[in-house]
């Protein structure tokens, strides 16, 4: 699923900005699947390239968990408690060379495993709330939030950087 666009247009483009046009199709394809009951991971995901699959599972996780720490707290425990997918988000980041996120995500997993926190969704018992009710993780955490917010944006520039030398992954260059 490679997005068609010209070529002013993917010049233009801030970092987050490409990034969401690459991804945008992807995720709304990823809905549709869903919706349909379909299994997006043995069908779509397989056929995207390497640096796709990488920018799908980062955004997923990006979209969602930087929107307040207890976002954080949440969908870092949601995303390990399917190994897969973290396994995925973390290997997306080391695929585009973001050492300093990479860095955050694994000291949330350290955190996490060190509280014994569901490693499958069977025993996903986690809430916004937790945060609240617990000072000490709340302590814990909001540090590496705080980290990962002021990683992104270097993070953005990672991967804009990494879309624009690599193209030919992500969009079909349309000409005049």
């Amino acid at each position: 699923m490679i997005v068609k666009m010209r070529q002013e247009t993917f010049e233009a483009l801030a970092d987050g900005a490409i990034e969401v046009a690459c991804v945008d199709p992807i995720i709304k394809a990823y809905k549709d699947i869903l919706t349909r009951g379909g299994d997006f991971k043995s069908g779509l995901f397989k056929e995207l390239s390497r640096g796709q699959q990488a920018l799908f599972v980062f955004r997923a996780y990006y979209n969602h968990a930087l929107k307040s720490v207890a976002d954080f707290y949440w969908w870092s425990a949601y995303f390990i408690a399917q190994p897969e997918r973290w396994a995925g988000l973390k290997n997306g980041l080391h695929f585009f060379g973001d050492h300093a996120a990479l860095h955050v995500l694994e000291s949330m997993e350290k955190i996490l495993h060190q509280r014994n926190h569901a490693m499958c969704l069977e025993n996903f018992k986690v809430s916004f709330n937790d945060l609240n009710n617990d000072p000490e993780l709340m302590t814990s955490i909001t540090p590496l939030y705080d980290d990962l917010c002021q990683t992104s944006l270097k993070t953005h520039q990672i991967i804009g950087s990494f879309i624009r030398n690599n193209p030919h992954d992500f969009v079909h260059i349309e000409m005049d």
